[in-house]
C-alpha cells in the first residue's frame, strides 16, 4: 500500500515538473520570437 502512495506522488511530482518545463520553454520560445519581430521592424 505505501509502495502505491509512492508511486502516486512521484508521478503527480513528476508530471508537475514536465509541465513547468514545457510552460518556461514555450514563454522563452515567445520572447525570442517577439525580439525577433522587433529587430526586424526596426532594420526595415
Amino acid at each position: 500500500m505505501e509502495l502505491i502512495i509512492y508511486i502516486l506522488l512521484f508521478l503527480i511530482l513528476f508530471s508537475g515538473v514536465v509541465f513547468n518545463l514545457k510552460l518556461t520553454n514555450f514563454r522563452k520560445v515567445r520572447e525570442v520570437r517577439n525580439k525577433a519581430k522587433d529587430y526586424l521592424k526596426k532594420n526595415n
